[in-house]
């Protein structure tokens, strides 16, 4: 179902996360023609309209996480238009690096992506004690005391997702590693929280709430990959994992 249509059946203030890879106007689609607009505004004009939809539906004190880029001005400029929506709140945004694929020999290589995270008032829900990390030195420094716990991790998650990672499904373009998206879930939502994903795309988001013990819902508009998705989610029984990276 195209997402407005259906972001317009959801009651208000109803999920507990807004977790979501919509299209960027790249042309990065595989040519079915879902990643381009005839005019920059009409994209931007677009985003506002489900952007303000799933902060509608969100309850409050929670959190829209919405993955974007900085390949062109453009997702700046989305960026700045969120600003402008009331009770809405710009977080830390998280930066997912990766050391594969391929590069050219002319410059650096562009190897992360954003999420960019919003709240809906100042307040939000963060489970820090659930997505603690190993520290690098076992002692405080200060104190000379033990650490008793783990740390939380910095905003920037190091990840690789190459062509042979198990969660890897080789059939859409923009799919998201697993353990990046647990590690939200885990963060900004509890146990049989409910996730919602207007664009699903290849189903990460649905199997990352299914591994994480929380409910999902969503839409997706192209057929053929609503079909793989929902088969590829059914493959996945729901039994969290243990998520290990930077």
């Amino acid at each position: 179902m195209d997402c407005l249509r259906y972001l317009r059946t959801v009651p208000d203030n109803s999920v507990d996360l807004v977790l979501t890879d919509p299209p960027y106007n790249i042309g990065f689609d595989g040519g079915k023609g879902w990643d381009r607009w005839k005019t920059e505004q009409e994209y931007l004009d677009w985003c506002m309209e489900w952007s303000r939809e799933c902060i509608r539906v969100l309850k409050d004190n929670r959190m829209f996480v919405v993955w974007g880029t900085l390949k062109t001005d453009t997702f700046i400029k989305y960026k700045i238009n969120l600003n402008t929506i009331e009770n809405i709140y710009s977080q830390n945004e998280i930066v997912w690096s990766y050391n594969w694929g391929g590069r050219g020999k002319d410059n650096f290589a562009r190897k992360h992506e954003y999420a960019w995270c919003y709240s809906k008032g100042k307040k939000f829900l963060f489970n820090g004690d659930d997505v603690r990390v190993e520290r690098k030195v076992s002692k405080n420094l200060r104190t000379g005391k033990n650490y008793t716990k783990g740390t939380i991790p910095t905003c920037v998650w190091e990840k690789n997702n190459h062509t042979t990672s198990v969660d890897y499904c080789g059939w859409h373009p923009t799919t998201k590693n697993l353990d990046i998206l647990q590690r939200i879930i885990k963060a900004y939502t509890n146990e049989n929280d409910l996730v919602l994903d207007c664009f699903m795309g290849s189903g990460s988001t649905a199997i990352a709430c299914k591994l994480s013990n929380r409910d999902y819902m969503g839409c997706e508009l192209d057929e053929e990959y609503i079909s793989k998705a929902i088969d590829r989610i059914n493959s996945y029984d729901r039994i969290p994992t243990v998520t290990q990276f930077l």
